[in-house]
């Protein structure tokens, strides 16, 4: 080989000297910078060294291009750890190319004929070339020739590079042009506005389905294994539980709204040894104590049958306190030792351990919401 030379205009002088005087089958290689196309000429040596032997290079000779890039990317696109590529180009001659991990899953071809190529990969775990058959064309807007390879199968790939740490080679696709400096800004832009809009979406849509299934924000993340303020450890602002929940004037009782007397009598106040809601709970009874809301701190034995629970005054459990609580809400039956709370319909939803139940048998311990109370089941 001799050392290429640069010129301008339609003549250059070669020196062949380096070659001898006895080479054969000789080639000429001359490229057009512009459009990346090659031209290739056979040679044979003059008998007469001292006279030159013009060698003719016509426009239409330029049907080679220099340099063929074919990217081998499994079908999610991520590139190949290593592969062999086999081609036949526009003129029938096969060429090979190995691709190893520094390659990113590029196969590098030279001089390959334009037309159309036949490409066929081997790698581990591949079991078809998808993009088997491809065209080069001799015009192009870039003078290289670039294209995604795919294969199907599983096969080793690598992680796949940020647009920031591509190579030169990569950042030039067929047909495309590079962003640059400014164009990589604004895409990221972009990607941080798409992705912060997403993520409103997605919580909003979160927000209406668990609205429709009359779940609060509070349940849910209960539900999740959140431990909130106020649940087995003290609140690490104080008087947060306490702003959240209503405010009872403690002289006033909680059932008929009427200001207690100096013995602490109102006027739905149960002469002594009638059964009705207590705050003093009898021991072996099965109750439910107020832990958080409009009832907290009230309990209400519940004993053997049925005890309806509601706003109504009539019902076994009156929260007439409570405008969230519907006029029958919820039924608590006994039956052979064993509890269940039936929802009677209610506007807002009956719930144990946060979730919305229809009837639900009651063990020990559980939590069950009703309107804006949330009351602990205990034996």
């Amino acid at each position: 080989m001799t050392q290429p030379v640069k010129f301008k205009g339609d003549k250059v002088d070669l020196d062949l000297s380096p070659l001898g005087t006895t080479f054969k089958k000789a080639r000429v290689f001359v490229m057009n910078k512009k459009t990346g196309n090659v031209a290739i000429l056979e040679y044979t040596a003059s008998k007469d060294q001292k006279v030159a032997k013009p060698i003719e290079v016509k426009e239409d000779a330029f049907t080679y291009v220099r340099t063929v890039k074919l990217k081998v990317v499994a079908e999610d696109g991520a590139p190949v750890e290593s592969a062999l590529v086999e081609i036949t180009d526009g003129e029938g001659t096969p060429m090979s190319a190995i691709v190893t991990p520094s390659d990113t899953g590029v196969a590098s071809f030279e001089n390959v004929a334009a037309g159309e190529i036949n490409v066929k990969v081997r790698t581990k775990g591949a079991t078809r070339t998808i993009d088997s058959d491809i065209e080069l064309p001799i015009k192009r807007k870039i003078p290289w020739f670039e294209k995604d390879i795919r294969v199907k199968g599983d096969v080793d790939t690598l992680q796949v590079l940020s647009q920031g740490n591509k190579a030169p080679a990569e950042l030039g696709r067929e047909g495309e042009s590079s962003a640059g400096p400014r164009g990589d800004g604004l895409n990221s832009v972009l990607q941080t506005v798409a992705g912060l809009i997403f993520l409103i979406l997605v919580i909003t849509i979160i927000y209406a389905v668990l609205k429709s299934k009359g779940i609060t924000t509070e349940q849910a993340l209960r539900k999740m294994g959140v431990k909130l303020p106020g649940e087995g450890e003290a609140s690490t602002e104080p008087g947060l539980e306490e702003a959240s929940l209503p405010q009872v004037d403690p002289s006033l009782c909680p059932f008929c709204g009427q200001r207690r007397d100096a013995s602490g009598n109102c006027a739905c106040t149960i002469p002594s040894g009638s059964v009705s809601q207590t705050s003093v709970p009898t021991p072996g009874v099965p109750r439910l104590v107020g832990v958080a809301g409009t009832y907290m701190g009230q309990v209400f034995e519940i004993g053997s049958g049925s005890k309806t629970i509601g706003r109504e005054a009539q019902c076994d459990i009156a929260l007439i306190k409570d405008s969230t609580t519907s006029r029958r809400h919820a039924t608590i039956t006994a039956s052979a030792g064993d509890y269940s709370i039936r929802d009677e319909g209610s506007s807002n939803g009956t719930f144990v351990n946060g979730a919305r139940v229809t009837e639900q048998k009651l063990v020990p311990g559980d939590e069950i919401q009703i309107g804006g109370t949330r009351f602990r089941f205990e034996v």
